[in-house]
Formats: structure tokens, C-alpha cells, sequence
């Protein structure tokens, strides 16, 4: 008898996942009101809302990364699963690629594969 292994079929949507803004702490933090800055913030995008400036700098109030709570990213909606402000995140959020290896492996750890 020929056993036959099929290829395992990769998500082709993050909907409803959000195990990538899980664990992570916040990447927004990067975004935070820096004193020292001056002139153009060198990780906002243009045309960050104030009022997502104004979010993340009440959030954080000064700290650095790495000392955020890491449960979840801050703009992590643990209800819808999805990122509330998906339009403004940050480069790390957008270099998660999906169905990528760092995707599947915690899709796999959730027993989600």
C-alpha cells in the first residue's frame, strides 16, 4: 500500500488569528512622543492621526521597548482578533508575512494548522 503525504494547506487569510499581535508587547511604542526628537519622527508614518499619537503616548507614558506589558500589541482587538488600526502599523507588523515560517509555526504551536 503507497502512502501518499499531502501538502499542508497554508492560511490564506489572518482573519480571526491575531497570534502574531499576541506575546509581542507593542510594536505602536515606536511611534511614542520622544522629547529628544526633533524635527520628523523617525518611525511614524506620515499622517499618523493625533489621536492615535495621543493613544499611544497616554498608553506608554515614557517607556522604551521591551518594557511595555507584552500580552498583546496595544491596538490588538482580542474580541475581532484583528489589529484596530491595521492601516498605521508598524514595519515589524508588516514584515510578518503570512502563511510565512514564523506564521505557520505559531499557528502550529495553537493546534490551528
Amino acid at each position: 500500500m503507497t502512502v501518499h503525504k499531502l501538502p499542508q494547506l497554508e492560511p490564506d487569510s489572518c482573519e480571526g488569528c491575531g497570534l502574531c499581535c499576541q506575546g509581542i508587547g507593542s510594536p505602536v511604542l515606536l511611534y511614542q512622543t520622544d522629547e529628544r526628537i526633533s524635527g520628523s519622527h523617525p518611525f511614524r508614518p506620515d499622517g499618523l492621526p493625533s489621536a492615535l499619537i495621543a493613544e499611544i503616548d497616554d498608553h506608554f507614558g515614557g517607556l522604551r521597548r521591551g518594557e511595555e506589558p507584552q500580552e498583546h500589541c496595544l491596538w490588538f482587538d482580542p474580541i475581532q482578533r484583528q489589529c484596530r488600526h491595521y492601516e498605521w502599523r508598524p514595519q515589524f507588523c508588516r514584515d510578518f508575512e503570512l502563511a510565512g515560517t514564523a506564521c505557520l509555526i505559531l499557528r502550529q504551536s495553537e493546534g490551528d494548522d
